[in-house]
């Protein structure tokens, strides 16, 4: 990758370089710490991101071998079946009545949890998926799922399916234009597809992934739909959500039932570069705050404890060294076959003891601080950060 490579967007090739959390590492949404900064930029155009300092994960074997972890975190399960449960939800809002689909394909199905949260959203549907990681497409088909195991530039694949989806690939995959490409090239005369990725437009957790290749704006996914032909072209964004960060959702196909239904804006690109780069800088550096803010807040206390063993603890233990070096122990609700997390023993929070002197901090999602803090008042101090970083 270079400084000067077109973005895949608007064809600038003037990129404003972003800071790195870490200046010799960096972390990847299955919580494995890479030995190499994180290296985005933000395009001086349109404001798309992009890792251009190194090359993808992606292009090694990466999703084939390494990301297992990213469903195998302690305690992950009700949350997987939450999450995939509101995706579901919020996707059927975009599968109008009049577009009776019966052959689905989820692109990137790891482990099958959308496939479980369709099935039991429509009866009647047939649904395939497709997965590059072994490990993952095993436990799908355990499940009884049909799954080809690849990625969707190497599937071979002949059938065409109504509804095509994938939820949060986008960001992960070499080449854009390819991928809508290969999506598209399995879709029928009037199919629906349905790409989920995270919100660009609202800085967040998204930032700090170094197997994020990309941070796409509403505009850049329009533009990318109106570019392959579709007559239709929808994107919305999520609320806010404890189980789905930042997130929009595109919707393109040529279906004449959805024509006049989904009435989206047409791309603008009309934006404060200078702004929009300084607010991403910002965010990024804010870290390095959280960093020095949870050192002061745990000093004194015979016991620190991190509460959850996901992502935002994964960035936690990446990019705040400091306080990671101090915690006791990660805690979760229940106890299950996952003893340890980035280093650190993970403990049922009914088995501590001595409250009355320790701190938990809490390692979830910000958006969940106020909701989650109540429940640990035998603790002497709950410290709280969603003033620093709200996404």
């Amino acid at each position: 990758m270079t400084m000067k490579e077109k973005c895949e967007i608007c064809n600038n090739n003037n990129w404003l370089e972003l800071p790195d959390p870490n200046n010799s590492l960096s972390v990847t949404t299955t919580g494995k710490i890479i030995k190499q900064p994180l290296g985005k930029s933000l395009c001086s155009m349109c404001g798309f991101v992009k890792r251009n300092k190194f090359n993808y994960l992606g292009q090694g074997e990466y999703y084939q071998e390494d990301y297992a972890p990213y469903y195998e975190r302690p305690g992950i399960e009700e949350y997987h079946r939450r999450r995939y449960k509101d995706l579901a939800e919020w996707m059927s809002k975009y599968l109008l009545d009049a577009f009776n689909f019966k052959k689905v394909l989820d692109v990137g199905s790891g482990q099958g949890w959308m496939m479980d949260a369709m099935s039991s959203r429509y009866d009647g549907i047939e649904i395939f998926g497709i997965e590059p990681n072994r490990y993952n497409a095993a436990i799908a088909k355990q499940k009884g799922y049909t799954i080809i195991e690849n990625k969707i530039e190497h599937s071979n694949m002949n059938d065409t399916y109504d509804l095509v989806y994938s939820n949060n690939v986008l960001q992960h995959v070499n080449d854009i234009g390819k991928f809508i490409a290969d999506m598209k090239m399995l879709l029928s005369e009037h199919g629906v597809i349905i790409a989920t990725c995270p919100d660009g437009s609202r800085p967040s957790i998204d930032l700090f992934w170094s197997d994020h290749n990309y941070s796409f704006l509403p505009d850049h996914l329009r533009k990318i739909g109106r570019d392959f032909g579709f007559e239709t072209v929808w994107v919305t964004q999520s609320l806010e959500n404890p189980s789905i960060p930042p997130a929009q959702l595109l919707c393109m196909t040529n279906n004449p039932s959805y024509q006049g239904k989904l009435i989206g804006e047409k791309e603008t690109f009309d934006l404060d570069i200078i702004q929009f780069y300084s607010s991403r800088v910002e965010y990024l550096q804010s870290i390095k705050r959280l960093n020095d803010f949870l050192m002061q807040e745990i000093s004194g206390f015979s016991a620190v404890y991190n509460f959850g063993a996901s992502y935002w603890t994964s960035i936690i233990a990446a990019y705040c060294p400091d306080y990671w070096k101090i915690v006791d122990a990660c805690v979760i609700d229940k106890q299950d076959s996952i003893m340890e997390f980035m280093g650190k023993n993970v403990v049922e929070l009914g088995s501590l003891q001595n409250l009355e002197q320790a701190a938990m901090v809490l390692g979830t999602a910000p958006v969940s601080h106020d909701k989650l803090a109540p429940r640990f008042s035998e603790f002497k101090k709950i410290i709280k950060w969603d003033t620093l970083i709200r996404y």
